[in-house]
């Protein structure tokens, strides 16, 4: 594939640390195909596959969407605050 690997790392508001990898070719053992992952950087076990179909920006993107949807589920009230989206 070539595509850029990373790793590359973020922090989100609530502290943890991602970080997004690509893996051109997989162990066997992986359940993923080649791709990009994310993961929580104190737990690189609990993997996120990402398509690397639309190369590293679109990969960077959908982590971020990944990332800000456990924001949101954490905090639903606070998100909706955020987004000018409360009642009255």
């Amino acid at each position: 594939m070539g595509r850029p690997g990373g790793p590359y790392e973020a922090t989100a508001p609530d502290g943890t640390t991602w970080r997004l990898w690509c893996a051109d070719s997989p162990p066997p053992d992986d359940p993923f195909p080649a791709g990009y992952r994310l993961a929580p950087s104190d737990n690189l076990g609990n993997v996120n596959f990402i398509s690397g179909e639309g190369g590293l920006y679109h990969a960077l993107d959908m982590a971020g969407l990944r990332i800000a949807a456990d924001a949101v589920r954490a905090d639903p009230d606070g998100a909706r605050r955020q987004l000018g989206l409360e009642d009255g």
